[in-house]
């Protein structure tokens, strides 16, 4: 529910505001003015960063390292995440793991002051899926918080997915893939404008070639959906089909690149891609 209010502005800031309408983002004036204090009122922006389920299937043997280090030119990959989190104004991380798994992330990243930001560490101890390893952020997430996995690299532009999410009314908004080889099966979905009417993590025969990247924005009221105690609990399998029933999942198509890292040819793919 929105209430209406009257503001009396000098004519300069009215101008200001009207060239931020660009008619697909910010549609009108009253738009524009609610763009900039959601963004200027919050003073706390979060990201969380999802570590979490079991430390052996973070690790590589190839990488001998947990692949959010892996070394994408001359940074970490997880850096280079973090580093994208903070251009898009979210400087406050929360990173959620398994105690091995955090302490090597800390090794390489501290308290996140080197990168000029904030950084969270949040301990998991079972291995329950990833709504369960997002539930341990829910004290910091008191507003629309930007969520990504910790092993995927990708080139677009994080702000445009955020006021995308606001400017749609979504529980969850999710990039979405429309540039997937034909023969990628997991996560997906079919979209009806902007609205995901259905989600899939292992489809029989996918209906489409849209690809959900775990990447995106949530509100808080989210963890309504995801069952108190130890019970296993996914994003992927029971929360975003759940969602996309009710009409309450948004997609927002990506153009950019996206690559999820596991093994040296992806490292090389995106080497590729950054013309390293």
């Amino acid at each position: 529910m929105k209430d209406r209010v009257s503001l009396t502005l000098d004519e300069k800031i009215i101008q200001e505001i009207d060239g931020m309408i660009d008619g697909i983002i910010v549609r009108s004036r009253s738009n524009a003015i609610e763009k900039i204090l959601k963004e200027h009122l919050v003073e706390r922006k979060f990201a969380v960063i999802l570590a979490g389920g079991n430390p052996d299937k973070l690790y590589s043997k190839e990488f001998d390292c947990y692949r959010p280090l892996v070394k994408i030119g001359k940074a970490r990959l997880l850096e280079d995440i973090i580093l994208k989190c903070r251009g898009a104004g979210f400087n406050n991380i929360v990173i959620v793991g398994f105690p091995i798994v955090i302490s090597r992330l800390y090794e390489t990243l501290g308290n996140g002051e080197k990168y000029d930001v904030n950084i969270t560490y949040i301990e998991e101890n079972k291995e329950l899926g990833t709504a369960k390893t997002l539930e341990h952020a829910r004290k910091y997430l008191k507003t629309d918080f930007l969520f990504l996995p910790c092993d995927h690299w990708f080139d677009f532009d994080l702000k445009r997915l955020y006021e995308f999410h606001l400017m749609n009314n979504g529980l969850a908004t999710l990039a979405v893939h429309t540039q997937t080889s034909f023969d990628w099966k997991t996560s997906i979905v079919e979209l009806d404008g902007s609205k995901i009417i259905n989600y899939e993590e292992f489809p029989k025969k996918p209906k489409t070639h849209v690809v959900s990247m775990l990447i995106g924005f949530m509100k808080p009221d989210i963890f309504n959906f995801i069952p108190p105690g130890e019970v296993c609990w996914s994003l992927q399998e029971h929360m975003f089909p759940k969602l996309a029933e009710n009409g309450k999942l948004v997609g927002y198509p990506i153009a950019g690149k996206w690559v999820n890292v596991h093994k040296m040819r992806d490292v090389r793919k995106i080497n590729d891609i950054l013309k390293l």
